[in-house]
């Protein structure tokens, strides 16, 4: 006798409907606004601090530093603008409103769509872009990059990543929305739900490899095929989440915000102390010498 898989359907997943639209475990801080406060304050404080300093040096050295304000400015407003989204979403998955509203009509569209040969593509995907799999890429990138005298870009490399697995953690357990239900999920996953840590971590990783390794590439169209393959890599890897059923859409959205703001922070300040210290990573130094022409006047040797 064969037991039929259930179907879902939207009665009781609207929010504030019930366990199936995502509710939030209520801990010791679940009446404060930091609950979900801790997700986005940090980019907010960051973007002040890059405003403040755009300020400062287009007062006192725009001369001696060229384009740092522009770069400054620029990366605070973008900061401050994906930390008002992630604040939005966060609230969303909190109180079950906001952008949280579509989660049950796209987790049932998912559902539906599910096919053998579809489930074994996302499993496979959701598997490459793990926690895990980015982690191992990241370790070895580093290594890579350290013997081969590049030490900026590991350091980089480093930072952005092991950053990326703090704030899965820290974001998780801030939050602490439960996933979709059980019973429909492909994959096991037992810990909170927002924001998707394969998402954040995909999104920052795949983001700062594109960073340090695309600018070697000396194709403009291998440069666009690197740049593109790994845009749709991150965004297959959310799709997959939604697809077995572990995330709803905002985890997935919240994740790659977050993902993307601690990036850019992490580039803009390296970008930031190369231009006003003048230290340069070894790749991109070695790269302008080989480019740069030979000074006719020069003696040889």
């Amino acid at each position: 006798m064969t037991t039929a898989t259930p179907v879902p359907t939207l009665t009781g997943l609207l929010p504030g409907a019930g366990p199936l639209a995502g509710p939030i475990r209520r801990g010791p801080v679940s009446d404060t606004f930091f609950e979900y406060g801790y997700v986005w304050l940090p980019y907010a404080i960051a973007a002040l601090v890059l405003l403040g300093l755009g300020a400062l040096v287009a007062v006192r050295r725009r001369r001696t530093a060229p384009g740092t304000v522009e770069l400054l400015l620029t990366s605070g407003a973008v900061l401050l603008i994906l930390a008002a989204v992630i604040l939005g979403l966060a609230d969303g998955a909190v109180e079950n409103n906001g952008l949280a509203s579509i989660d049950p009509v796209v987790w049932q569209w998912a559902i539906d769509q599910r096919t053998p040969a579809l489930t074994t593509v996302a499993i496979a995907v959701t598997e490459i872009g793990s926690t895990l799999s980015m982690g191992i890429i990241a370790v070895v990138s580093v290594v890579f990059l350290w013997f081969r005298g590049r030490h900026g870009d590991a350091v980089l490399v480093a930072v952005v990543s092991a950053g990326a697995g703090l704030l899965v953690k820290v974001g998780k357990a801030t939050v602490g929305r439960e996933r979709p239900p059980a019973e429909f999920r492909l994959v096991t996953e037992t810990n909170e739900s927002f924001p998707s840590g394969h998402a954040l971590a995909s999104a920052a990783i795949i983001g700062v490899l594109l960073v340090v390794f695309v600018p070697l590439i000396r194709s403009t169209a291998w440069r666009v095929v690197a740049v593109v393959g790994g845009v749709l890599f991150v965004l297959a890897i959310g799709w997959s989440r939604v697809y077995l059923g572990v995330h709803w859409t905002t985890d997935v959205l919240a994740g790659w915000c977050t993902g993307a703001a601690w990036l850019l922070l992490c580039v803009t300040v390296r970008e930031v102390w190369r231009r006003t210290v003048g230290w340069l990573p070894g790749s991109v130094a070695a790269l302008q010498a080989r480019q740069a022409p030979a000074d006719p006047d020069q003696p040889p040797g």
